[in-house]
């Protein structure tokens, strides 16, 4: 009966110098638990002798004590370096650092913490190496690019696959980073195999929190970001744009006479005859200097917050997580926001020892206002000579006297002229069981369910920007779309040491079943000349003749895996994996594609011939695999052949009859992308880990591309997309992290990541070597990089009397090296005209005369510093991404006749001004259209201070009287400091300026009860 006797313990707990540890977790069973206190004491009452007291503390060795006959403890835990014994999530289980053989990368809740930001991907950026992450608008719930080691399809998405929990999400993460455990991302093919047709790009796993065994914990973070534009385009203002318009004045008139250099126009001449529409005179405009700033006008300060709440807590049978959030995020134009509230549960239930069940459920709901896209980059045609407002205060509706087709960019301003809405709602829940018959062996099954629905609305007046010149009539469109999408694994999982042998096995068997099935409508038309400003899309009746469009698209995959770990005396270590996807949107004969994998791995720290090294060598392993993995980009009927939903009328017998053409060329022996790839890598760790990372190496090849080939001559179609190019890549990636310094009040550590990437297409089809996509310029060229742009090369401007010169004391040959005479287009080499590149030197400019451009970087380079001082912390986040061109269309910003130039084209030509970068703003115009795209190609690298976050952590002595166990104060500057080739403008946007990047200034708190 002793045993069952109730009693009360007390006891303290300390680290290993003998100072006392604050909140500390306590569990003892049944009976609940508690947390230390300031000083280190807890007491549990109610607690009888059998019982056994669990102690837990972040960075210690979890202890177990049984109470006995005892009253009063004294536990001294232990420091934990968990670097090679922390959890890392992997394909469908969990494994050791210790024990991965493939090339696995992961951040922590608290690596997402340091960052403040309502994308959980965005704070992944230069963390990872390999994974190239860029954000390309401001745009209020903007969305990012995303890549893992370079790209490999030409026609497929190469983003990676996302899985939340274990099932796929897609790549719009609206869960909040408070919300996530940990993200790993799986990187070479032996990781990846195990995901079959999805895994060739990579895979992410998000993992969200769950309730722990212990006290119940309250969060609370709360942040405002004031966000305002940064590097921002601008177009030439005021005196600069009057001086371009002289000197087109003086160009013509030199060029007319011949004596260049005379001309002496004036601002009264070119402005003469110009005038707004209330009467205002363009030169008195000059006079009074009241010129207008279209970005000043468009762009604007904003301000977003940010709000989550969370509730763990558990006991050892039952944990639970409930969480809340709400963001408002506000972009930089007016009518561009966002809207999201999300919530969260998850439930996990011990039965007893053989059953656990569980679940979670995610809600998001988003209210985003689109702006216009085409607004910004009409702001930046407009004349600055101008007024935005006539003299009635009414908008100048056609402000620019030189063209009045220039609509003025405010008209959006109007309320209710521009609506476009998109509101969405997403339901992502799933429930579980495990059955664990025996130890070592379990099985789970797991369900969920994902339903999102969409409505997207767009109303334009026909007095908005888009539509008030032409076609002046008001466009209503409502697109209403779900997607359903059903998962369910069954996996069983078995581990064995072999009755406590040197070996150890783990096996995974499992099979998955996926279906997703999408439906939308569409209505959309012209509806006339009235303000519709309140019934806006809702009142579809109001369209003249709608149009009504409608998709149905389903697809199923049905999956059968297994994996086997073994591992001997924790120093040799292997792994084999095989996946098998058969895919309802393949033909028959090819429904089935198999992925498989092999890797190695030695811990060579374990051998006994490295007994000396002890002293500062913790960790060396050396890593070797191989696998095959595929990429689905095969949509749903894409091996039929389909009909245009248009009718065609034909006429038999003097009767009009309706008919079809077909749209879509199938191909029924389509089969999966697949990507072979080799990684060899090493995981080292010095000085007690002070010193601790990775460096891979990898060699990938991809076959089966899809890519347009050929059709017969008798075919309908020029071409159809068949499995027939070939792409390469490789890389090499550094992982380290250093401790610099380690005190009692100080310490300063750094994590660097690098990556060089290659990658190359080593063929395309029936003997083409070049496809040009007829987009941008873009191109896909064999031996090139995969992404790539094709286009002259300029080099200054013709001088006087330069290219006569030039003809005089050259010599041209063509390609059998006969010399020939030159034949350069009319107009080419007046003065003041771009220089374009004869790069074969065959005295005329072709096709083979352009250069290739490549589009993607080949050196990313993070670097993420944190110093803490007693309770301050300073964080700050470098990122670079080196090599590749962008086409910045600010550079081909030239209109000649009808709009303003870019504000960065001054370096134009004049005649004191010959060797300039742009042409003459009086020269010929037909050069430049050939040719001007040329200009566009700037070098995209840039280095960013991308966030600099100072926090302070109130001290628990204060805290704790308002019954708060941690409370954090943090500011940040985001995305303040770029530093690149181009004058404003943040290279990370990619060339498009419609949404300008913003920076970020943001106060937060954290606070946990």
């Amino acid at each position: 009966m002793a045993s069952f006797a109730q009693k009360t313990i007390q006891g303290t707990v300390k680290d290993n110098t003998g100072e006392p540890l604050i909140g500390v977790s306590i569990v003892s069973g049944s009976t609940g638990g508690t947390v230390t206190d300031l000083n280190g004491d807890f007491t549990l009452t109610n607690v009888n002798d059998g019982a056994i007291l669990k102690f837990s503390y972040v960075g210690y060795k979890k202890q177990s004590v049984k109470v006995g006959n005892q009253t009063k403890f004294n536990i001294v835990m232990q420091s934990d370096d968990k670097t090679l014994d922390e959890l890392v999530v992997v394909g469908y289980g969990v494994m050791k650092k210790r024990d991965l053989t493939g090339s696995i990368s992961s951040i922590k809740s608290s690596d997402l913490e340091k960052v403040a930001s309502a994308n959980a991907m965005q704070a992944m950026q230069a963390k990872i190496p390999g994974l190239d992450i860029t954000q390309s608008d401001g745009q209020a719930g903007g969305g990012l690019n995303m890549t893992l080691r370079g790209t490999r399809s030409i026609l497929a998405q190469n983003g990676p696959l996302v899985l939340v929990d274990g099932v796929q999400y897609g790549s719009t993460i609206d869960i909040s980073p408070d919300n996530i455990e940990s993200i790993e991302v799986l990187k070479d093919a032996s990781s990846t195999a195990i995901y079959g047709s999805r895994g060739a790009n990579g895979v992410i796993i998000i993992t969200t929190k769950h309730g722990k065994a212990g006290k119940t914990k309250v969060n609370l973070n709360v942040y405002n970001s004031f966000n305002s534009p940064t590097s921002t385009p601008t177009s030439m203002y005021g005196d600069a744009e009057m001086n371009r318009l002289i000197d087109k004045a003086n160009y013509i008139a030199d060029k007319t006479s011949g004596k260049w250099g005379t001309s002496n126009a004036t601002a009264q001449q070119v402005t003469a005859g110009y005038k707004l529409e209330d009467g205002t005179l363009t030169y008195s405009i000059y006079e009074d200097k009241s010129y207008t700033n279209w970005g000043d006008l468009i762009l604007k300060n904003s301000a977003s917050q940010n709000y989550d709440l969370a509730v763990s807590g558990g006991n050892e049978k039952t944990n639970f997580n409930v969480s809340l959030g709400a963001m408002y995020d506000n972009g930089l134009m007016d009518q561009d926001k966002l809207s999201r509230y999300n919530g969260k549960v998850n439930i996990d239930h011990k039965i007893n020892n053989m059953f656990k069940i569980g679940g979670s459920l995610m809600f998001s709901y988003k209210d985003n206002d689109k702006a216009n896209s085409g607004v910004f980059s009409q702001a930046m045609k407009m004349t600055t000579i101008t007024h935005a407002y006539l003299s009635d205060g009414s908008i100048n509706a056609a402000p620019n006297p030189w063209y009045t087709a220039h609509s003025n960019p405010l008209l959006d301003m109007v309320d209710g002229r521009f609506q476009h809405n998109i509101e969405t709602t997403r339901f992502f829940g799933n429930a579980y069981i495990e059955f664990t018959p025996f130890k070592g062996l379990m099985f789970r099954s797991l369900f969920n369910a994902d339903r999102s629905d969409a409505r997207d609305g767009l109303y334009q007046d026909y007095e908005s920007t888009t539509r008030y010149q032409t076609p002046h009539t008001d466009y209503i469109s409502s697109k209403k779309y779900n997607t359903t999408s059903l998962t369910w694994d069954n996996t069983i999982n078995y581990n064995t040491n072999f009755g406590g042998s040197k070996s150890s096995l783990t096996a995974l068997v499992g099979h998955e079943l996926l279906q997703s099935v999408y439906e939308s409508t569409n209505i959309f038309g012209d509806a006339g000349t009235t303000h519709y400003y309140e019934s806006s899309f809702y009142d579809l009746s109001k369209i003249t003749s709608p149009t009504i469009r409608n998709e149905y698209t389903k697809k199923s995959m049905l999956s059968f895996f297994s994996r086997v770990n073994y591992s001997y005396d924790s120093k040799y270590l292997a792994t084999l994996s095989l996946r098998a996807d058969g895919a309802s949107q393949l033909a028959e004969g090819h429904k089935w594609g198999y992925f498989p994998s092999a890797a190695v791995g030695w811990r060579i720290t374990e051998e006994k011939f490295m007994a000396g090294t002890k002293s500062w060598l913790d960790n060396l392993k050396l890593r070797l695999s191989w696998g095959l993995s595929g990429n689905s980009a095969i949509d749903p009927y894409q091996t039929l052949s389909t009909l245009n939903s248009s009718s065609i009328y034909y006429n038999f017998a003097g009767n009009d009859v309706a008919g079809k053409i077909p749209s879509h060329m199938g191909n029924p022996d389509l089969k999966w992308e697949k990507t072979s790839s080799f990684d060899v890598g090493f995981d080292f760790g010095f000085l007690n880990n002070r010193i601790n990372g990775s460096v891979d190496m990898y060699f990938s090849k991809t076959n089966d591309l899809l890519f347009y080939k050929s059709a017969p001559t008798s075919s309908v179609f020029p071409s159809v997309i068949s499995n027939i190019g070939k792409t390469k890549g490789s890389g090499i990636e550094l992982q380290l992290n250093t401790l610099v310094i380690d005190s009692k009040n100080f310490s300063w550590n750094i994590n660097w990541s690098y990556s060089h990437m290659s990658d190359k297409i080593t063929e395309l089809t029936d003997d083409i070597n070049k496809y040009e996509t007829g987009i941008n310029h873009s191109a896909r060229i064999v031996g090139e990089r995969v992404n790539t742009y094709i286009d002259y090369e300029t080099y200054g401007t013709w001088a006087v009397g330069e290219f006569a010169n030039y003809i005089a004391n050259h010599k041209f040959y063509d390609s059998n090296g006969n010399e020939v005479a030159a034949s350069y287009p009319s107009g080419y080499g007046d003065p003041g005209t771009l220089k374009i590149a004869d790069s074969n030197n065959d005295g005329k400019l072709s096709s083979d005369d352009r250069k290739v451009y490549n589009a993607d970087p080949e050196n990313l380079l993070g670097m993420n510093n944190t110093f803490t001082y007693k309770n301050f912390s300073l964080s700050v986040q470098l990122m670079a991404r080196l090599g590749g061109y962008i086409p910045y269309a600010m550079n081909n910003r030239l209109d000649y006749e009808t709009a303003n130039w870019g504000g960065g084209c001054t370096d134009y030509w004049t005649y004191t001004n010959q060797n300039a970068k742009f042409p003459s703003p009086g020269a010929d115009k037909s050069i430049y259209t050939t040719y001007g795209s040329s200009l566009l190609y700037e070098k995209a690298d840039f280095l960013k201070i991308k966030d600099i976050t100072l926090s302070y952590s109130l001290p628990k002595t204060w805290i704790s009287k308002i019954g708060l166990s941690n409370a954090r104060i943090y500011g940040s500057l985001k995305n303040f400091f770029t530093f690149s080739h181009i004058d404003n403008f943040d290279p990370e946007a990619g060339g498009d300026f419609s949404f300008p990047l913003a920076k970020q200034a943001v106060i937060g708190i954290n606070l946990e009860f």
